[in-house]
């Protein structure tokens, strides 16, 4: 049984809608090292701190969501949807998520051996396991009446909905009947034949007369009596007769074990989502603690990006305080070149808007005023790396194989965001592998984002209207908030100067002669 609260169980739109839409499946998924270096190059551990508070499978259940993005829109707003209830209902979410915990805990409290060669054991464990699970889904039912009375999202209505029918008064009491059956109170009765060989063959374990609806059916009379007791110590017979049993059980085992396998892995299911479900709810009231925004992104737009106020929230979770915001409008470009001044926020810019794009996709809200993203494939990254500790590589030698591992996964449709790749090399040689390698994936349907200080790959990109690039630049007042620009040759070094060492060197008023020493500002008089 699916529970449907992350992704529609079935496709109710209209036949023309699921035309011209994306598939609602997932993208493949990355490479686990691309996925590792996604993971590291958006510092994704401290969102998943923030929303799992120390639980494992909360973070575990957030990973995967977030990882996995979805790129089809009714998805996201199906999730969307979802995440709005629990929000508003939060005390009914919480007594799913333990209904959940306590149901997967019979596992541990009810001694469980599966064990193929031993049919009798695994019925009578499987039963006890059963009857347990029953008593948990007729409190699933009692629940569900709630959440079809103050839910309005389809994904909770329509497990409610099924669930209503599956957990029914009537149909759990069939379960329990026919568990009491099962747990063999009258002995068990089998039907068994000779082949040829003298072999006994088949064994079947039939209903006994105890289950017939009317009384004279069960008694005795005009029955035939005949019984065969085996002697005290016929060990012999008596592992015969236990193999004879085991036979004739093996089915009903194997049918129990797998009715024990279905219900807990549907409580599985629904915990893991629910889980996912709380970590997001978590991270809305942490982040509102911090008076940052928040809201739920348009999946539908046409625009690649448009966004006000966005910023980055493990910054924000970092800091503990709402870091500034940008603005930013793609329209149409697929391609954002962010050129400027050295600790402009570029990068954290370029965090943000990765963030955004997974967060949209797992059906989250997004940290922003507002935030419209056209849906990806998959996001990867290609980030400047420190030195090799081990001197395997050179730093280069290690940014291109990095990139070859990239251009070999990625497929039209993906996100790439780069930060400084490529910068170390020189100038020239940097600029030229950055251009071909951006080029080729944007005419391959690739979006980019990429932060770079190479002004040749930027300034050649400017100068080529057919790539449609999009610009900003971080200013040099350390405001952190980038404006629409071109690139330009000066990365602002003397600002950097500066505010390392208390200088006021790129001020041209006061900037000295090459052959005047530079004094800190609390020196002068």
């Amino acid at each position: 049984m699916k529970t449907g609260l992350l992704d529609p169980v079935g496709d109710r739109r209209p036949a023309r809608e699921r035309a011209c839409s994306l598939p609602a499946g997932p993208s493949e998924p990355l490479p686990p090292e691309l996925a590792d270096d996604l993971a590291d190059d958006l510092h994704l551990e401290r969102l998943l701190a923030a929303m799992s508070d120390g639980d494992r499978l909360t973070r575990d259940a957030s990973r995967q969501v977030l990882l996995h993005p979805r790129s089809d829109p009714a998805v996201i707003e199906h999730r969307q949807r979802a995440l709005s209830d629990c929000l508003r209902h939060r005390e009914r979410v919480e007594e799913l998520f333990a209904l959940c915990q306590d149901a997967l805990a019979v596992r541990r409290d009810i001694l469980w051996l599966p064990l193929r060669g031993h049919p009798s054991s695994e019925l009578s464990s499987n039963v006890r396991r059963l009857g347990a699970l029953a008593d948990h889904l007729e409190v699933l039912h009692t629940l569900c009446a709630g959440i079809e009375d103050e839910f309005s999202s389809p994904a909770f209505r329509d497990l409610a909905a099924r669930l209503d029918q599956q957990t029914s008064p009537s149909a759990l009491a069939d379960l329990r009947a026919l568990l009491r059956e099962l747990a063999l109170p009258d002995g068990l009765l089998i039907t068994a034949g000779a082949a040829v060989d003298g072999t006994v063959e088949p064994v079947l374990a039939r209903r006994t007369g105890l289950t017939h609806p009317h009384l004279l059916a069960r008694m005795p009379v005009g029955h035939p009596r005949e019984t065969f007791v085996l002697p005290e110590r016929d060990q012999a017979g008596g592992e015969a007769l236990a193999a004879l049993r085991d036979r004739a059980l093996e089915d009903l085992a194997h049918l129990t074990t797998s009715a024990v396998e279905e219900v807990t892995g549907f409580f599985g299911d629904l915990r893991r989502e629910l889980a996912f479900y709380r970590g997001a709810v978590r991270l809305v009231d942490t982040l509102r603690d911090l008076d940052a925004p928040v809201c739920w992104p348009d999946p539908s737009t046409s625009d690649t990006t448009a966004t006000l106020g966005i910023y980055d929230p493990c910054l924000a979770l970092q800091r503990r305080e709402a870091p500034v915001g940008n603005d930013l409008e793609l329209r149409g470009a697929g391609l954002l070149v962010v050129t400027g001044a050295n600790e402009g926020g570029k990068s954290t810019l370029l965090r943000a808007l990765g963030l955004a794009q997974l967060m949209m996709q797992a059906g989250m809200v997004v940290a922003a005023e507002q935030f419209a993203a056209r849906p990806v494939g998959r996001v990867l990254t290609h980030f400047a790396r420190e030195e090799d500790s081990q001197l395997v590589h050179g730093k280069l030698d290690e940014e291109l194989e990095r990139m070859h591992r990239i251009v070999e996964a990625i497929a039209p449709a993906d996100l790439l965001l780069c930060n400084e790749s490529f910068a170390s090399t020189d100038e020239a040689e940097g600029s030229e592998l950055l251009l071909e390698v951006t080029r080729a994936l944007v005419d391959g349907g690739v979006q980019i984002r990429t932060v770079t200080h190479l002004f040749d790959f930027a300034d050649s990109l400017a100068q080529d209207e057919g790539v449609g690039a999009a610009f900003l630049r971080a200013p040099r007042d350390g405001a952190f908030q980038l404006v629409e620009g071109g690139p330009l040759r000066t990365s602002f070094g003397l600002d950097l100067y500066d505010r390392a060492f208390g200088t006021d060197l790129a001020d041209p008023r006061t900037r000295p002669r090459s052959d005047t020493p530079a004094v800190p500002k609390e020196e002068r008089p």
